[in-house]
């Protein structure tokens, strides 16, 4: 989900350059939904990933009912650039194989491109779109909510106990085994010190965590849209979102939310949320950061031992984001 949203800028931003073309975004179905009302795409495609051989050929069809005469691989892995060669698109773009995460899969594209500077990901969608598009401005992602969608969010988080008018915070909760997420101490010591209401924000990957006790309480369900929402009511309430550097904070982020992201086996210059606050350990162990799916350091997850009021804003690397007038 976050690799989704790395790349929306460069794509609103190549259909402000380009607006007589017709863009095709290829995504999985539980991300397709967010896809909805993104200025410039014309058409979402499904990729069954997980539905193996029947899934690529659902694709392949799909992808054969239009041509195309560009494919830009914005991910960077075996799957995006198979993704370029189905849809028989005479120039297929995607990144050196130095700035993939799957580097030999650059062996399906057509054209390589290379930049100065850490390969994160909205860097390297606008450097793609720049390929066919070179004026193309840097723009952050930007997701848009419906009036319902953001009437039902609002009385979602004034049932659990908080006011959706006045400045609240969010903190994210995701599960403590996945190296990003925010320790347990940590988000128990946030909820403590803030001067302003807290609710904390569990995902469908969290469903057997158990809730701290008086802690208002949202749970949210596979539908991504709901974060979109979320992070509107949060961002016109004058909130803030406190989080790990994983998908839900990403979208928050997207939808205008302020957001302070914590970083520690992740690098904030390959992953953080364009529009966020990057927050980096003042004091960070050698061995971070490491890009591990699980912790190796003997003491645990030492890098995401600091609180918001310790941390380090950390750079991102990012270009200055340009105004769309």
């Amino acid at each position: 989900m976050g690799d989704l949203v790395h790349g929306l800028g460069a794509v609103e931003a190549l259909h402000h350059v380009r607006p007589q073309w017709r863009l095709t975004f290829v995504t999985q179905p539980m991300f397709a939904p967010l896809l909805r009302g993104v200025p410039g795409i014309h058409r979402v495609v499904e990729f069954a990933r997980r539905d193996g051989l029947r899934g690529v050929r659902r694709l392949r069809a799909s992808l054969r009912e239009d041509r195309y005469d560009v494919a830009l691989d914005l991910q960077g892995n075996w799957k995006s650039a198979a993704v370029t060669l189905l849809s028989r698109a005479a120039d297929r773009i995607g990144m050196a194989p130095s700035m993939r995460q799957e580097p030999m899969s650059a062996w399906l594209l057509r054209r390589r491109i290379r930049f100065d500077g850490q390969p994160h990901p909205a860097r390297c969608a606008l450097e793609l779109v720049r390929a066919v598009a070179p004026e193309a401005p840097f723009w952050l992602p930007r997701l848009a909510p419906e009036p319902a969608e953001v009437e039902f969010e609002k009385r979602a988080v004034a049932a659990a106990g908080v006011n959706p008018e006045r400045p609240f915070r969010v903190i994210v909760v995701t599960d403590p085994r996945d190296v990003r997420s925010l320790l347990p101490r940590v988000i128990e010591a946030e909820t403590a010190s803030s001067r302003e209401p807290v609710l904390h924000l569990y995902g469908p990957a969290e469903l057997a965590l158990t809730p701290i006790a008086d802690v208002p309480t949202l749970r949210h369900g596979p539908e991504p849209r709901r974060l979109i929402a979320l992070g509107t009511v949060v961002a016109r309430a004058g909130g803030v979102v406190l989080g790990p550097d994983q998908g839900a904070t990403h979208v928050l982020s997207a939808a205008g939310a302020r957001c302070l992201v914590w970083f520690g086996a992740q690098d904030p210059r390959r992953t953080a949320p364009p529009g966020a606050v990057a927050l980096a350990h003042p004091d960070p162990p050698a061995c971070s950061p490491c890009r591990a799916d699980r912790c190796k350091h003997p003491s645990g997850r030492v890098c995401m031992e600091f609180g918001g009021v310790q941390a380090l804003a950390a750079e991102t690397g990012l270009p200055r984001p340009e105004s769309r007038g």
